[in-house]
């Protein structure tokens, strides 16, 4: 079982007093963020020692989003906790509780130097933190949840959101809104694709059905809509330039050409729903599983599936996506919660 070291009765003070102070937010003011815990988890490796576990069991821990800073950090917010949280390649947690702070998501480097994330809950918000930890809130007036969020072609961020729109916003916190989908069509997952265009999936439509779309979307706002499997979640670009995504209620792997050509590979795991997906350094790529029973997925762009088991007795993983060190780093909301990593090679 992993054991993290450090003052858990302290962190978990902390917590409380965060919590209880954080109510309101900001509109385009810094906050503050405390850092309420730093410490390094033991790892549990599995057998193969091909996947570590970093564990994270402060509060209600939910790890989500995750993506590389330039800080040479992986930086993952924490829809549990409303937590903004940093490890490093050794596994050392900070874990940071920004005023006004509510359930986050997707996160992204941004093209500041700054890492940019999604909250969405009873405020929908755009939030900017620095690596020093300053915190700014920019309010996402769209009337919707959002989710994923990239950096466009056009240097703005780029964000997917509940209502079937898309949301842009600038480094200065202005943004424009893009309807692309119906208006109860819920957007997930958004990349810059090597198009010049931005590639959403439409995950579900009428609040529970899951739906089957991959929206092209120009930075002009024009878009078209292509029919994909079912349940497209998260999305990227692969070596081939073409794009890839998680079809978490298919149990496949879609791929779709910048032309709209669509093809489907089954991951062949039994009840498997993939969720996250990367391209790895190795020239793969690289999903994860929802499921809490395939683990770590490795596709070929040839459809060759491998499955690497990960430590826990029943780990639900979200996200994933490449670190500074060739390896895959992923966020693991269940089985226990933490953040994990993959050697591709």
């Amino acid at each position: 079982m992993a054991v993290v070291s450090g003052g858990a009765a302290r962190a978990f003070a902390a917590i409380g007093a965060l919590a209880a102070a954080a109510c309101g937010s900001s509109n385009g003011g810094a906050v503050p963020a405390r850092a309420i815990y730093t410490g390094v988890s033991q790892l549990t490796p599995d057998a193969r020692g091909r996947v570590k576990l970093f564990a994270d069991t402060f509060g209600d821990p939910v790890p989500t989003g995750i993506t590389a800073g330039p800080d040479g950090a992986l930086w993952f917010t924490d829809s549990g906790n409303a937590f903004i949280g940093r490890i490093t390649k050794r596994g050392k947690y900070t874990l940071q509780v920004p005023a006004g702070m509510e359930v986050s998501d997707g996160i992204v480097a941004g093209p500041d130097k700054n890492l940019w994330f999604t909250t969405n809950e009873s405020n929908p918000q755009i939030g900017r933190i620095t690596t020093a930890g300053k915190v700014t809130f920019f309010s996402d007036s769209g009337g919707a949840y959002p989710h994923g969020i990239t950096v466009g072609p056009d240097g703005a961020l780029w964000i997917a959101e509940s209502n079937g729109t898309v949301g842009r916003m600038t480094t200065q916190g202005a943004v424009t809104h893009f309807s692309v989908a119906p208006g109860n069509a819920e957007l997930e997952g958004i990349v810059s694709g090597p198009d010049g265009n931005l590639w959403v999936t439409q995950f579900v439509v009428g609040g529970s059905r899951f739906s089957n779309k991959v929206i092209r979307v120009a930075t002009n706002g024009k878009y078209k809509a292509f029919t994909v499997g079912y349940g497209p979640k998260f999305i990227c670009v692969g070596p081939d330039k073409a794009l890839w995504f998680a079809e978490d209620s298919a149990n496949a792997i879609g791929r779709i050409t910048t032309g709209g050509k669509f093809e489907d590979f089954p991951t062949g795991y039994k009840y498997a729903a993939p969720s996250g997906i990367a391209a790895g350094p190795d020239g793969a790529l690289w999903f994860t599983d929802y499921s809490g029973r395939a683990g770590i997925g490795r596709m070929t762009t040839k459809g060759r599936f491998t499955f690497y088991k990960v430590p826990g007795s029943f780990p639900e993983l979200d996200e994933i996506t490449p670190g500074p060190d060739s390896k895959m780093w992923f966020t693991a909301d269940l089985g226990p919660s933490g953040i994990g990593r993959v050697t591709t090679r």
